[in-house]
Formats: structure tokens, sequence, C-alpha cells
């Protein structure tokens, strides 16, 4: 008899959570893996076309301000290197920022919201072709100078 009772229970009780559970609302977000693969996949970009933007973002500042043609001329070669350094320590912080954002981008794809991006100035600047499919941002030839924007 009391074993009889204890499967009565169990029933009872597995009918009462089959009843009681209903459904909730799918809720997922792929915003921080697309951006963390899409950082990964396309900042190479942003190396190979360093010589370019470099030279972009020189012609900028030296259009925009007004510095004596002297010292343009003067500080050309070296702010050139510079910059051109400056792109490819950028693009390998967004490497970077993009291979921690892997897992967390994992973590949060069944769950709604995400968190912000890590590195933020990919987001923020100019770029040779810039675009979002969905929640997967696409940024070829990101310029780190963000001083000149």
């Amino acid at each position: 008899m009391p074993s009889a009772l204890v499967r009565f229970a169990f029933v009872l009780l597995g009918v009462v959570l089959l009843v009681g559970a209903h459904p909730g609302e799918a809720r997922a977000d792929a915003t921080q893996l697309c951006r963390s693969v899409s950082s990964i996949v396309f900042a190479p970009t942003d190396i190979i076309l360093a010589p370019y933007i470099a030279g972009h973002d020189l012609w900028y500042g030296m259009v925009e301000w007004d510095d004596p043609l002297a010292l343009q001329i003067g500080t050309a070669p070296l702010g050139y290197l510079y910059l051109a350094g400056m792109q490819v320590g950028g693009a390998l912080i967004r490497v970077i920022g993009g291979v921690l954002e892997f897992p967390m981008g994992l973590a949060t794809v069944f769950r709604e919201g995400s968190q912000g991006a890590l590195f933020r100035s990919q987001d923020e600047t100019y770029a040779i072709y810039s675009a979002d499919f969905g929640p997967c941002p696409v940024r070829i030839g990101s310029s780190y100078n963000t001083i000149n924007y």
C-alpha cells in the first residue's frame, strides 16, 4: 500500500508540473558572438590596408589643421610611420578583444541582451566599409586614429 501511495504522489506531482509549466518566449541574442567573430575575421584587413589608412589620416590632418608648411613637411614621414604603427596595434587589439568576447558570446546566445563591445574604437571610427547585417557588424579597414574624427 505505501508503494502505491508513493506512485500516486509522483504521478500527481508530474501532472501538476505539466499543467503548471507553460513555455516562455524564446530569447536569444547573438550580437556579442557576431561582433567577436567579425572582429577576428576582419582585423587582418585593417593591417593590409594600414598604408592607405595611415596616408588618409595624415592627409586629413594636414588639410584640416593650420600648421605651418615647414612643420607639415618635416613631420610627415614620422607621422606616417606613427599612424601605420598605430593602425597595426589597433588591429591587434581588435583581434584580442574578439578572442576575449567569444566565450561570453557563446554564454549569452540563449539569453536576451548582450554586453557592450570590449574594444569600442572599431565601432565608433571611420572605416573604408562599414555595415551592419542584423546583429553582425562588418567593419573593413577601420582607422584607429580617432583624433581626426
